[in-house]
């Protein structure tokens, strides 16, 4: 009977467990395609707006996110499939318009595509020199590709 407990217990926390890790991103991310080129969608809305009320250097801002989408690729790793040749994790934040007179609140402007981070699936499952585990005072291994191709939002 005290081994059911035990089990039932491990089987009711291990989600918890899981959503702690996916909750040490701010933002939210979905895998869209698992398979060949596989494709995570991170949308870094709460880290945008963070970047545009400490009004963030562009540099630090670029940093933060890049390491940001690494902890999301670091968590996405185990939901892809092995023939997974490449992985893109595509950063996105929403804009936000005018304050609408009627709401008091900003509108919604569309969605900006902000950056790429293109890895190997190879590097990123060997966990080619330990990228996991960077801390800001080391540099993202240069076999990470973080291309971006949108913009910030004014600060």
């Amino acid at each position: 009977m005290k081994i059911l407990v035990l089990i039932a217990s491990i089987a009711l926390l291990a989600p918890i467990a899981a959503s702690a890790d996916e909750a040490a991103v701010p933002g939210h991310f979905v895998l869209a395609r698992a398979s060949e080129d596989a494709l995570v969608l991170f949308d870094a809305s709460p880290e945008v707006a963070a970047i545009v009320s400490n009004k963030t250097p562009d540099a630090d801002a670029n940093d933060a996110l890049e390491r940001d989408a690494l902890k999301v690729l670091a968590l996405m790793l185990p939901k892809l499939e092995k023939s997974t040749k490449s992985v893109t994790v595509r950063l996105t934040y929403n804009k936000s318009g005018a304050v609408s007179p009627v709401y008091g609140a900003p509108t919604f402007a569309g969605v900006e595509r902000y950056a790429l981070l293109e890895v190997t699936y190879k590097d990123a499952a060997v966990d080619r020199d330990k990228w996991k585990e960077l801390d800001p005072k080391h540099a993202v291994p240069p076999w990470i590709s973080f291309k971006v191709i949108g913009q910030l939002p004014p600060r």
